[in-house]
């Protein structure tokens, strides 16, 4: 999953949630969902790293599950022991509902966690024309938000050595970083220009990023496995 072109990986998990979305079948979510996390474990993603990140997903899950249940067309009550089976259309409404929160999760993590993002930038700028001008400020946005991370955190500590408690996300502490956050993309900019940076000049690139076979044998399987679990 690491190896293919992340614009070619992004449009076919595109399909793949388009597919999932005009369908109503339990039993294609969980199929889906099920062949992501094998693909993701495939390609080395940590199982701690994936459980955390299945946490809220199977909260949510859970929360969907019973909305479905209980709202569904023909919800009776009191529940009876009957509205339990799984041919029950409560019961398969709910299962419908948290499989397709599962499913996506499964789609939307197989993309993020198995794709690099400098490599996903300059795949989108070849193969999607994105302009130069966004792709340089998807980099610089990203080359910054560490440099904002450390800010935040010695903000904070300086706050709780002087003994003042405030919250995460609290108005002093946030001040001081978009500040910070103002002048670093002044400075970049500047030194950009200096440099010679331009969003309409062409130049070339030192690493090409390429659509290969196994890009399109990827849409191919995938469009193709997921319209006949469809069937």
């Amino acid at each position: 999953m690491r190896t293919l072109n992340p614009a070619m990986k992004f449009v076919t998990l595109l399909c793949v949630t388009f597919v999932l979305a005009f369908r109503y079948n339990p039993v294609l979510n969980l199929a889906v969902f099920a062949l992501c996390m094998a693909a993701l474990l495939i390609s080395r993603v940590k199982p701690k790293t994936l459980g955390l990140l299945m946490l809220p997903i199977l909260l949510a899950a859970v929360g969907m599950f019973f909305t479905g249940y209980r709202f569904s067309a023909d919800a009776s009550m009191p529940v009876a022991a009957a509205d339990f089976l799984v041919s029950n259309s409560q019961v398969w409404n709910g299962v419908a509902q948290a499989s397709r929160v599962l499913a996506y999760a499964g789609v939307g993590f197989l993309f993020t966690l198995t794709t690099d993002r400098i490599l996903m930038v300059k795949s989108f700028e070849k193969q999607f024309h994105l302009p130069q001008v966004w792709a340089y400020g998807l980099l610089a946005a990203w080359g910054v938000f560490p440099q904002a991370v450390q800010e935040y955190k010695r903000t904070r500590a300086a706050f709780r050595a002087r003994g003042l408690s405030v919250f995460p996300v609290s108005p002093a502490l946030m001040k001081p970083l978009l500040v910070k956050s103002v002048r670093w993309s002044e400075e970049l900019a500047i030194a950009m220009e200096s440099k010679g940076f331009s969003g309409e000049e062409k130049r070339t690139e030192y690493m090409e990023v390429r659509v290969h076979a196994r890009d399109w044998l990827f849409l191919i399987f995938c469009v193709a496995l997921v319209c006949v679990f469809s069937i």
